[in-house]
């Protein structure tokens, strides 16, 4: 028997049948004893006048021994009440077995719902949900499997945002780079310097985007290794600043370090938090009017643990924007222009980063007057 509510029901059916027997054996046997004991204790004898023998000797003659101490009319009596009794046992049982079987339709219904959202599961069809029709055990259980497909759901439309995400970004390189072989080849233009230029400033980004997409995943899967050492923290800064100042100089932005007084070593990987900082910079020029500040500072906490910022006075970021913001490929220009953003996987980076070294990642905004980006890191 391979159905629950099958099982159930027999099972029902056999405790019913055991209970309604033993229940009526044992009042047939009581008011057969207790219609005995109040006739000896009425009349006063053994016998009931006018009983018949209900036992015959050998000789024909009536054994005394073996006569019923009840008369004809109180044995049909005893005899109606106890056929009574089993048609009202088995009137009872039957009930109860139709009662059983609209009540356990009842509760294996929501079951049986359960198993096709299941098996849609196996299918890969995540949108499957299990309606809640009772606040009991059954209930409960398809708010947890409601729960619980949720995040599978999730990350598959995770997995094809970021798949359609990846192409979209490989796509506009390759476009140029294939556009301008093909131009050369049919003898369209020729290769000039300025040309070459331009094809060899995709490949560069296409480099930088797999090396990116590499780092993301890496991290993510908790495998990126980090060769963590005492660092000056005001080297580092120093350094990246210096790097990105050219590109500073070109849109009149002025980029300034804020740090404070003896500063504690960080235990970090220097690259990898270089790469944090030339991300979070780039995002700053990005967004940073002509004229405008961008400000590096540190502060020391208490609990062992030092605090990086990067704050401009750029355009800033929408409320709405902001719990998306360290997301895959997300950018708060939703027409995806590349002249408004990098590859938008900038920010992942930084947050994997960050999070690799045991520290967290946030970020303060503010509409039309600039953003502050805060991670934090283990001193020495």
């Amino acid at each position: 028997m391979r159905s629950l509510s099958l099982k159930l029901t027999l099972l029902f059916v056999a405790l019913a049948l055991i209970v309604v027997c033993i229940v009526a054996l044992w009042a047939n046997h009581s008011i057969q004893a207790e219609f005995n004991r109040y006739y000896q204790e009425v009349c006063g004898g053994d016998t009931w006048p006018g009983t018949p023998y209900q036992g015959m000797g050998p000789s024909g003659q009536g054994d005394s021994d073996m006569r019923s101490p009840l008369g004809m009319a109180e044995q049909a009596f005893l005899d109606a009440f106890s056929r009574s009794l089993w048609l009202g046992a088995l009137t009872a049982v039957l009930g109860a077995v139709i009662l059983w079987l609209v009540f356990s339709r009842l509760f294996t219904a929501p079951l049986r719902h359960l198993i096709l959202a299941v098996r849609g599961i196996t299918t890969g069809d995540f949108s499957r949900r299990v309606k809640q029709r009772t606040r009991d055990e059954v209930g409960e259980l398809a708010v947890a499997f409601n729960s619980m497909t949720e995040q599978p759901e999730k990350k598959e439309q995770n997995r094809r945002q970021l798949l359609a995400d990846i192409v979209h970004e490989l796509r506009t390189p390759l476009s140029i780079i294939q556009g301008n072989l093909e131009a050369w080849l049919d003898g369209v233009t020729t290769p000039t310097p300025e040309h070459i230029a331009i094809a060899h400033d995709e490949v560069i980004l296409l480099a930088r985007l797999i090396t990116d997409l590499r780092d993301l995943s890496l991290a993510e899967a908790g495998q990126l290794k980090l060769n963590q050492v005492p660092t000056d923290l005001e080297e580092l800064i120093g350094a990246v600043i210096s790097s990105i100042e050219s590109r500073a100089q070109e849109k009149n932005i002025h980029i300034a370090a804020e740090l404070a007084p003896d500063l504690p070593l960080v235990s970090v990987d220097g690259h990898r938090i270089q790469q944090v900082l030339h991300n979070l910079l780039d995002n700053s020029l990005r967004y940073t009017p002509v004229g405008g500040t961008i400000k590096v500072g540190v502060h020391v906490n208490p609990p062992g643990q030092v605090t990086v910022y990067v704050a401009d006075n750029g355009s800033g970021i929408h409320p709405e924007d902001l719990p998306h913001i360290f997301d895959h490929f997300y950018r708060a220009d939703k027409s995806r222009h590349r002249g408004s953003g990098g590859s938008g996987i900038g920010l992942a980076i930084v947050k994997q980063l960050v999070e690799a070294h045991g520290g967290r990642v946030w970020v303060e905004s503010q509409l039309g007057k600039g953003s502050i980006f805060y991670f934090t890191l283990p001193a020495v």
